[in-house]
């Protein structure tokens, strides 16, 4: 199977080569058994010659115009800044609109953007890089962006999220082609995780919450929040620790950081216990729980199904199987 990589001046590095890196491994460990490569890479662009990636380093393409059409193909689209100039959204929308229709089609990043402006995303759910994805879907309203997906299948058609989602992404075409066991020995040699337990969510809300605040004073009530994590942390108690009246902290702190302080505290709550379920593995799911300021086990529970579709239990197994092999 030809898997084609997409190719343009500032396409970002790591979109192309983690991946690539991936369908390698896949190959190596199929030779190591006595079985045949199944994936030809090539890194293909719109004429011959030398790109030049976001880092700086130069990559070798061969032309698309030359390909033979007659193998099987998968072609997968990076991201990167050249994604907005305009001539590169021209060439490449014009080779995705020249794919035969079985042909899948898979973006990493914001590669997407170059899906959308070939008309592919229409009527399909995508993602993209979680800092996109409004735009995403403001750009292409006709499709249906799920930005707390990794990455996201429908019909012919991949998109996965912020750049090693491609990763992701490439492990689970291996999977689907050559089975679990496979897609597990490539992702220990690589140190990933073959799955990720929920969405991007579990990585970025906290993040996204502290990078959006300009006022040391939140900054500083975090800090405090994550050293007493233990404690019921009302919103009453939150307010009187800034000298402000409930009302007037709620309205404040929604509107420095875009959400309530009790979500917030939900996801710092819900950030502590990931690490402490993976980092700490003689603590029981109780302690932990009381660690983190649930009330007990079924709420902390809870509140993992709600965010990640997983108990605490099926994130630690998730999560340390890799870590253990």
């Amino acid at each position: 199977m030809s898997l084609l990589f997409v190719a343009y001046d500032n396409v970002t590095f790591l979109d192309v080569a983690g991946p690539m890196q991936v369908f390698q491994a896949a190959n190596v460990l199929r030779r190591k058994s006595g079985k045949s490569a199944p994936y030809v890479i090539k890194l293909v662009s719109d004429g011959n010659g030398r790109i030049t990636s976001d880092v700086g380093v130069a990559l070798e393409t061969q032309s698309w115009q030359e390909l033979s059409t007659g193998n099987r193909s998968m072609v997968f689209v990076p991201g990167g800044p050249g994604v907005w100039d305009t001539q590169t959204q021209a060439s490449v929308t014009a080779y995705l609109r020249s794919q035969p229709d079985e042909v899948e089609i898979a973006s990493i990043c914001i590669g997407a953007f170059l899906l959308g402006h070939a008309g592919l995303l229409s009527g399909r759910q995508a993602v993209t890089h979680w800092k996109y994805c409004k735009r995403l879907q403001s750009d292409f309203p006709e499709s249906q962006v799920r930005a707390d997906s990794i990455f996201i299948r429908d019909g012919r058609i991949w998109t996965s999220a912020g750049v090693t989602a491609g990763i992701d992404l490439a492990l689970a075409i291996v999977e689907r082609d050559f089975g679990h066991s496979l897609a597990a020995d490539v992702a220990r040699g690589l140190v990933v995780f073959l799955k990720r337990t929920g969405g991007q969510s579990q990585y970025s809300k906290v993040l996204e919450v502290q990078a959006g605040i300009p006022d040391g004073r939140l900054s500083d009530l975090h800090a405090w929040i994550t050293d007493n994590m233990h404690k019921s942390l009302s919103v009453e108690m939150l307010a009187e620790r800034l000298g402000m009246s409930t009302r007037s902290f709620a309205r404040f702190y929604v509107e420095a950081t875009g959400t309530t302080p009790r979500k917030a505290i939900e996801n710092l709550r819900v950030d502590t216990a990931q690490r402490m379920l993976l980092d700490y593995p003689q603590l029981s799911i109780k302690r932990i729980a009381e660690k983190c300021g649930f009330k007990d086990e079924e709420r902390m529970r809870r509140t993992f199904v709600r965010h990640f579709g997983a108990t605490p239990s099926e994130f630690r197994e998730n999560f340390s199987s890799i870590q253990k092999n």
